[in-house]
């Protein structure tokens, strides 16, 4: 029934509130009661963006027989507030300390290496992969051929169609793509695919691609759910020490969180975990002349200061916390997680790990990813731009790999293991690095983009970015239910 409210409200362009969707369940006539309501919203010029329990109890009170739940919730529904739930925070995947590379060639093979067989494990999964075959065996043949390997050399000439070179241990061969069959869009270099297509004989065959299948994210994968009626917060981009750090927004938000539960909405009570996506402090030498735009020009006392607005967030709340390009770590990803002489500022509460990192919360299956590959889709992508972060989010998805084009902007250590391929899919999947604000589902993952406390950068006005700052996606574990809240 609860899934029944929040589609059928959300249908009408409506954002249910939790304890709105609660006052609809638990009415005399739970059917009746949303059908009220659903009348009432239609009937209106200007819907509300959010509907609250109060515009219910309004609509339900004119309607008989479908009238609100009054006096205390029977005991099952009962909303425990986070601060009575123990928080279960299990991490899964964390690159901190694995670090093996030594930029030797044998690094390089080894890396590729890996991400080509994680990837094509993932690819073979896929109905189309049946009959694929190495690339070596692919010119002993001509006709209808199936091959997984990895994308290369990928060139889109003025008069159209797509070239690109498919690859794996065993050889290469030039692909072809038409007018009849195009080329993804956002196909790009040193990603895994299923090529499948007909190869023409002669000396050097070249395979003319009828289609180009990605590992993604299968649609029939089930999302998990917390057992507990608890949220997760998410933010990221901080940038602690800068001149535009929103000082006064922060505080409303800790207010937000820290306020008497007496007074305290329904929403604020649930959360329980933190989740902060990196480019925690401004850090310092990240770009030319940075230290004119600094409030606090000492790395170390950014991070002091930090801990320090940290500590305020209430005992409960668990925090879960990764690094970006600002942070001072290597800038190679995989990032490791702070290091010891930044984390002693901070209270125990808080779980430092790598960028990026996945950790179960309360069952549900997080990935975390500060998001620094935008920089390479953009570039990279004909249309793509920083304006639609959940969009490459998806890209992110269907190739299974959080920065798939190696040697562009996003500086990749050549691990021997590959920790940017997404072996495990995500319940939810949160990026921050753009300092814009949005969710939406894909599949069954929920895809969550943290916002910044940071105002328009000189950097920003230059490229013509508008930030959407202090603005915090609050996502409901059971119920996976996304709200925006704005401080």
């Amino acid at each position: 029934m609860r899934a029944q409210v929040s589609e059928s409200i959300r249908g009408l362009g409506v954002l249910p509130q939790p304890d709105a969707v609660d006052a609809i369940e638990l009415a005399s006539d739970p059917q009746g009661a949303l059908g009220a309501v659903l009348a009432h919203l239609k009937a209106l010029d200007e819907p509300p963006v959010l509907l609250s329990k109060a515009l219910v109890e309004s609509i339900l009170t004119d309607r008989p027989g479908v009238a609100a739940a009054s006096g205390p919730l029977p005991r099952a529904s009962l909303i425990h507030p986070a601060a009575d739930v123990e928080g279960v925070v299990q991490v899964l995947k964390d690159p901190t300390g694995e670090s093996t590379c030594e930029g030797r060639l044998q690094d390089f093979e080894r890396y590729f290496h890996d991400r080509l067989s994680r990837l094509r494990r993932i690819l073979r999964t896929r109905r189309e992969a049946s009959g694929a075959q190495e690339i070596s065996r692919l010119k002993a043949r001509a006709g209808g051929v199936r091959a997984i390997g990895m994308v290369g050399d990928v060139r889109r000439p003025p008069g159209g169609g797509v070239y690109f070179d498919l690859e794996d241990e065993t050889g290469s061969v030039r692909c072809v793509c038409g007018k009849r069959a195009p080329a993804p869009a956002d196909l790009v270099n040193d990603e895994v695919v299923l090529v499948v297509g007909n190869l023409a004989a002669g000396g050097d065959p070249a395979l003319f691609v009828d289609e180009v299948v990605r590992p993604d994210v299968p649609s029939t994968t089930p999302g998990r759910r917390a057992g507990e009626d608890v949220a997760a917060a998410f933010i990221s981009d901080i940038h602690l020490g800068s001149k535009t750090f929103l000082d006064a927004q922060w505080r409303k938000f800790l207010s937000w969180l820290q306020g008497d539960y007496a007074r305290k909405d329904e929403l604020a009570r649930r959360v329980k975990y933190l989740v902060i996506s990196g480019d925690l402090v401004d850090g310092v030498g990240v770009f030319p002349n940075q230290e004119h735009a600094l409030a606090i020009p000492d790395l170390e006392e950014q991070y002091r200061t930090l801990a320090k607005y940290l500590q305020e967030l209430p005992d409960h709340i668990e925090v879960v916390m990764i690094p970006g390009n600002h942070d001072g770590v290597r800038p190679a990803e995989p990032q490791p997680a702070l290091p010891l002489r930044a984390r002693r500022a901070f209270d125990s509460q808080i779980h430092f790990l790598g960028n990026p990192c996945e950790v179960a919360l309360d069952g549900v299956r997080v990935l975390a990813y500060h998001g620094r590959s935008f920089d390479d889709l953009v570039t990279n992508i004909q249309g793509m731009s920083y304006r639609f972060p959940l969009e490459m989010m998806e890209i992110l998805l269907r190739k299974r790999h959080l920065a798939p084009i190696y040697g562009d902007k996003t500086p990749l250590a050549p691990e021997h293991r590959d920790w940017l391929v997404i072996d495990e899919v995500p319940d939810i999947f949160v990026t921050g690095h753009v300092h814009l604000t949005g969710a939406r589902t894909y599949k069954s993952v929920t895809l969550v983009h943290d916002s910044a406390w940071q105002a328009q950068t000189e950097y920003q006005k230059m490229m013509n970015l508008v930030p959407d700052p202090a603005r915090v996606p609050v996502v409901n574990l059971r119920t996976r239910e996304v709200s925006l809240v704005q401080f």
